[in-house]
């Protein structure tokens, strides 16, 4: 069918007809071949201007739009949703913006600035004629969720969901619920039981509604929709986004009064603590269990499987494992626990006297290189917790803690370092050496140089506790593998984007909350749990899931055995399958999102995408680049849609000044460009050319930018055989707030164009 194009110019109320002849370019626009409606406005974003391009849609039987808007972003929403009640599928409307890319940024330069309008109307109709109608898919989605872990999260995820009508399945691998809560006795810094969740606000016979619950006491179990699965584990997954099919393996004991759940299981931590009196009565030999299996067919998962304790036995100098006075900080909540092994008695495990002398250390395994680089965020704050418990109890016992720094970062956490201080807790700053046995004295020596007397202390101790680092849960390997999603560099659940998608996975219908994601507070793990609860129940309220095909399609005639695009895939959209004489690579359209890296990638050309072809870019390029006999230099610009163009956009925005044979060619990520791009650019009349990408550390692909930078490297060592200058190539990264930086480089590009001369096109 023969494209018929309408140009719709806005003059943006008058702002820009001053630098830019609007009549000029409508006489322009008429003569591109294509156009067969050229139509100038004030606007065309508002009620009166998308009623203009409707009218104009049905009346002239335009298939094709190309629109110079205010703000290209809010405005592509508006004229989309016009152009499809018109009956236009709304990715056959291009929109640019003459005001933010041309007149303002050009405002002393008029007849340049009018040079490129034209050849930005050019591209944008050359761009428009080229593209296809983009449909939306439409996935059915299970209104029931899989939480997997039941700490304090799994518990706070668990009962908004249910709350909210979702039918939940709650699978912990241990055989009670709680977590670290349930051995932490205390939270700070409010010194309140740690198994306190979130009253239940649905409606519980002899349930009160408080602020909050214990456990026990919050009827957790008999919330509708709520299944809980303790000694359980999830052993495999099928499907995908809206339809999982979980299969889980539950472990069974025999039935013992007063639990929660009430079951009988082996305590370690009771058998390595408790009296001899108890451990009388403590069962002996392998309790007997059996093992089911079922499958759980749900619409989303949500990971809270929270962390654990770094085992310090392998940090040899600190004695733990070798000698019994050297404990954990877990393991001295367990005997400060009125119902632990001893009762909430403070002893010494080696002879069970009470230890007058306690050193803690901290930073144990954590802010290590050897184990773990990270800070675990909460170590000090326990410290600082057990020592409180112990001062309260036993005031006359002298308490020491090592320390690298002390990070109270919390609301009221500096109080209570405060009241520990006052309390009498001393504080040695450094970080012990070793620690030894005097055998004559009979008690260990924590050898620390302080810091702040510069000099090396011995430190007697009846009692050592170590606050260890806090690394994954078990099994966290393990899970992500099964789940396909992905671990950051300390071995926890990658969120999509810390800063503002802290609870989301790059695959929909997968959520992480809690110490899945790090080690967190109370406080910080219910915020985590309220929004993945959130996210969930807004994915799965409609019963269906909506994606458009902006998605890479394969041709597989042309594709050939190389592999390489479900490597370099963010989102594990691509697989291989066998062909009858060759494999080549499938699009999972759910889980792609259109970024164009494997296009970037694939040696063979035999990807491609449906929102941004290859034929789209390269017409841009050519209408961008043409001369019209002009003498001046063209410096060519691929910005990335997002970080880069951003930058782009707010240079315009504040009206800052750069040259106006800059010409843009918008990408979706200059992870899709290959070195031919910038090759072809040369060819077609560019002097130079520069890529503008998100930060390497921020790229919304993830490796987008990155996998750029080396192409780029590439290309420029191509450049160097032909005989051109690689310094004609360059990338940089900008965010929005950079707009200013864009404008300089963009001037430094053009100035060096012009030192190095006109280009001879010799690139083939």
């Amino acid at each position: 069918m023969k494209t018929r194009v309408g140009v719709f110019l806005s003059d943006c109320n008058g702002e820009i007809s001053g630098i830019l002849n609007f009549g000029e370019l409508t006489s322009f626009a008429e003569k591109i071949p294509g156009v067969v409606y050229v139509r100038q406005n004030n606007e065309f974003c508002q009620e009166e201007g998308l009623k203009i391009i409707k009218d104009a849609i049905r009346e002239k039987g335009l298939n094709r739009v190309v629109v110079s808007a205010d703000e290209p972003v809010t405005c592509m929403v508006r004229i989309g949703k016009a152009v499809q009640e018109a009956g236009l599928n709304p990715y056959l409307a291009e929109v640019i913006t003459l005001r933010e890319h041309c007149a303002r940024p050009h405002q002393n330069e008029p007849e340049k600035a009018a040079r490129k309008a034209k050849a930005m109307l050019v591209a944008a109709v050359e761009k428009a004629k080229l593209s296809e109608p983009i449909d939306v898919l439409k996935y059915p989605v299970r209104k029931s969720s899989l939480v997997i872990g039941g700490g304090i999260a799994g518990i706070q995820v668990s009962m908004s969901l249910a709350e909210m009508g979702f039918p939940v399945h709650l699978v912990e691998r241990e055989p009670f619920l709680g977590g670290i809560a349930a051995r932490a006795v205390k939270f700070f810094p409010t010194d309140d039981c740690a198994l306190c969740i979130g009253a239940p606000s649905c409606d519980l016979n002899g349930i009160t509604k408080t602020s909050r619950k214990c456990l026990y006491r919050s009827g957790f179990s008999e919330i509708p929709n709520v299944n809980v699965l303790t000694n359980a584990r999830v052993v495999g997954v099928k499907g995908g986004p809206g339809d999982y099919q979980v299969t889980v393996e539950k472990k069974m004991y025999p039935r013992f009064p007063h639990d929660y759940p009430s079951i009988r299981v082996v305590d370690e931590q009771f058998r390595k603590f408790a009296t001899e009196e108890a451990s009388k009565t403590y069962p002996t030999g392998q309790v007997q269990t059996k093992s089911e299996t079922m499958t759980l067919d749900v619409g989303t998962i949500i990971v809270a499987t929270g962390f654990e304790e770094f085992n310090p036995s392998v940090v040899e100098e600190y004695q733990y494992g070798m000698h019994p006075d050297v404990i954990t900080q877990l393991e001295l909540a367990r005997i400060l626990d009125p119902f632990g092994p001893t009762g909430g008695s403070l002893i010494r495990p080696s002879d069970r006297g009470q230890p007058k002398k306690i050193v803690m250390v901290q930073c144990v395994g954590s802010r290590d290189a050897r184990w773990n680089a990270y800070c675990s965020s909460i170590c000090c704050m326990i410290a600082l917790k057990h020592a409180l418990i112990i001062k309260e109890k036993y005031p006359d016992t002298d308490i020491q803690i090592c320390y690298i720094d002390i990070r109270s970062w919390g609301r009221g956490h500096e109080d209570y370092y405060e009241r520990a201080r006052e309390a009498g807790v001393k504080f040695v700053k450094g970080r012990p050496t070793e620690i030894f046995e005097d055998t004559e004295m009979k008690k260990l020596i924590v050898d620390v140089e302080d810091a702040l007397l510069g000099k090396f202390v011995e430190l007697p101790a009846d009692l050592v506790v170590l606050s260890t680092a806090f690394v994954p849960a078990k099994g966290t390997m393990e899970l992500a593998k099964m789940l396909g999603l992905e671990l950051d560099g300390d071995g926890f659940f990658k969120e999509y984007n810390a800063k503002v998608r802290p609870t989301e996975t790059k695959l929909r219908g997968i959520y992480i909350c809690g110490g899945a994601t790090f080690p967190k507070d109370s406080p910080t793990t219910a915020l985590h749990a309220g929004s993945a609860a959130l996210k969930a129940a807004k994915f799965m309220a409609s019963g269906e899931f909506v994606k458009d095909r902006r998605t890479a399609v394969i041709d597989t005639e042309l594709c050939g055995d190389c592999e390489f695009c479900p490597v370099t895939c963010p989102y594990g959209a691509i697989t291989m399958e066998k062909l009858e004489n060759h494999i080549v690579a499938r699009i999972d359209e759910l889980k792609c999102e259109g970024c164009g890296i494997c296009v970037g990638t694939c040696p063979l050309n035999a990807i491609d995408l449906r929102h941004a072809k290859e034929s789209q870019i390269l017409a841009q390029v050519e209408a961008l680049t043409k001369k019209d006999g002009s003498m001046e230099q063209i410096v060519l610009a691929y910005c990335c849609a997002e970080c880069g163009g951003t930058a782009l956009d707010s240079a315009g925005t504040d009206s800052m000044e750069y040259p106006a044979n800059v010409r843009v060619v918008k990408v979706p990520c200059t992870g899709v460009l290959k070195i031919h791009h910038f090759l072809e650019a040369f060819n077609m009349g560019a002097d130079a050319v520069m890529v503008i990408g998100c930060k390497p550390d921020g790229c919304h692909y993830e490796e987008g930018s990155t996998r750029a930078k080396r192409k780029i490297e590439l290309a420029k060592k191509l450049l160097e055989s032909f005989g051109i200058e690689p310094s004609r190539l360059e990338m940089f990264h900008n965010v929005y707030v950079e707009g200013k930086e864009f404008a300089e480089e963009a001037r430094m590009m053009n100035e060096r164009a012009a030192v190095l001369g006109p280009l001879r096109r010799e690139i083939v």
